[in-house]
């Protein structure tokens, strides 16, 4: 029946199919006995209408059916026999179909993805490092301070910026206009709080000893490496206006503090926790940043073929989710692009680039998953459970019902073998520990 077979881009398959002439025939007998069987023509009871009669005035529709019916069975039965998996409707292309004859048909399909996974074990990668030191914690420890100080404003005439107040001021950059348009340059609004800037371009020293509603310039020098481009290495100035001026009474660093917060029993106990903690953020900052390298070369050894309509949608599904986070929602892409003032091309082609790197790195963890047989461990999927129920305030047996309703326990399932097969390849690279950095440094590189 197939008379020949060939494979296209994209995951296509493009299959020609001849039915032989006695299969037409039989499929055209049964058209025409059902076109008979509801036929109503003057002169004849409903089915007892002349075949003859029937194959003359019907042979247009026959002809259209027995094409459908053809198309439609043959390459089902096709496509079983070969083992094809098709992920998509099929694209036909034939020639009218005549009785007394055979009919040909072209059929191009989708199949599953193609993926030859890369070599995924030793794969080399550097990680970064991070060393906790007494002042990070102590720094911590300062910012929960400031979070339960007791905070008033400080009002009348003699009230002034002190080191350690918050300050609300408002700024606006004056060195980049015209002096005569500098009365209609906006101010932008800032809270601070004076001294605790560890830079030499915040504002902490110029506000000292302003009053409310008092005004200055200030001159800032900015270092080649800002990490805002536009002011990285350039001298700016400003006018500093103080809005308001509040006093912070911080709470006593004791036992007693550490106990409100509601987490530990004494101060050390926080400190050590806080410690824990910070150690906790940047050994897995680290651990994610460094799988997300070796995902990323894996994916790059390896060789694909997608198909369009995968990728497809993927795209939409990226697409919803820029909708959602600007809450802005179009019918398509264009419209989008226009009312936000985009490229529509290049916004596309960015959503095409996401798309395809998701499910190259998909794929390759399912293929990785394969290889290892990896499973999930019934205790693994439990504990899953139990955080989301936690996260969502429900109870375990509520969220087992409708993860049986929704039928998602699938779904989590697959994600847990993804995250093992990550691990897994993590846990078999060769991974070089980068000299420990600061913890500034640490999350400023981010």
């Amino acid at each position: 029946m197939i008379i020949s077979e060939k494979k296209l881009e994209n995951a296509q398959m493009e299959i020609r199919i001849e039915v032989p002439e006695n299969r037409v025939e039989t499929e055209y007998k049964s058209v025409y006995e059902k076109i008979r069987g509801n036929a109503k023509i003057d002169g004849y009871r409903k089915g007892k209408v002349p075949l003859e009669l029937i194959e003359r005035k019907f042979s247009a529709m026959a002809d259209q059916e027995v094409a459908e019916n053809l198309l439609r069975s043959v390459y089902m039965d096709a496509v079983t026999e070969k083992g094809y998996r098709p992920i998509a409707p099929p694209q036909f292309d034939f020639d009218s179909v005549k009785r007394g004859g055979t009919f040909a048909f072209t059929a191009v399909f989708e199949t599953m993805p193609v993926i030859e996974v890369g070599d995924y074990r030793g794969v080399k990668a550097s990680e970064r490092a991070c060393k906790i030191t007494d002042d990070d914690v102590k720094r911590e420890i300062e910012t929960l301070r400031e979070r339960n100080a007791n905070v008033s404003k400080k009002e009348g005439d003699d009230a002034r910026v002190a080191k350690g107040d918050m300050v609300k001021i408002k700024i606006k950059r004056i060195d980049n206009v015209e002096p005569e348009k500098i009365e209609g340059v906006e101010f932008k609004e800032y809270n601070l709080i004076v001294g605790k800037s560890k830079t030499d371009y915040g504002f902490d020293d110029d506000v000292l000893g302003m009053k409310s509603g008092e005004e200055k310039v200030a001159k800032i020098k900015y270092p080649k490496d800002y990490e805002v481009k536009d002011l990285a290495g350039q001298n700016a100035r400003y006018v500093v206006r103080v809005e308001e001026i509040n006093r912070m009474d911080l709470p006593a660093l004791d036992d007693d503090f550490a106990k409100d917060l509601g987490e530990y029993g004494s101060l050390e106990e926080m400190k050590n926790g806080i410690r824990a903690n910070l150690e906790k953020f940047v050994t897995e900052k680290a651990k994610s940043e460094t799988k997300g390298k070796l995902l990323k070369e894996v994916v790059e050894k390896s060789t694909f073929d997608l198909p369009l309509s995968m990728i497809e949608k993927e795209m939409e599904a990226l697409f919803r989710r820029v909708q959602e986070r600007t809450g802005y929602f179009a019918p398509d892409i264009n419209e989008f692009s226009a009312t936000l003032g985009l490229n529509a091309e290049e916004f596309s082609g960015r959503l095409r680039a996401e798309a395809e790197s998701n499910i190259k790195s998909t794929l390759v963890l399912s293929k990785v998953a394969e290889k290892e047989e990896l499973k999930v461990p019934e205790d693994k999927y439990r504990e899953v459970v139990e955080s989301i129920a936690k996260r969502n305030n429900r109870n375990v047996e509520e969220l087992e019902k409708i993860i049986d309703e929704n039928n998602s326990r699938e779904s989590i399932e697959s994600d847990l073998v993804m995250e093992s097969a990550l691990e897994f390849i993590y846990e078999n690279a060769k991974i070089e520990k980068g000299k420990p950095q600061k913890l500034d440094e640490f999350i400023k590189a981010e």
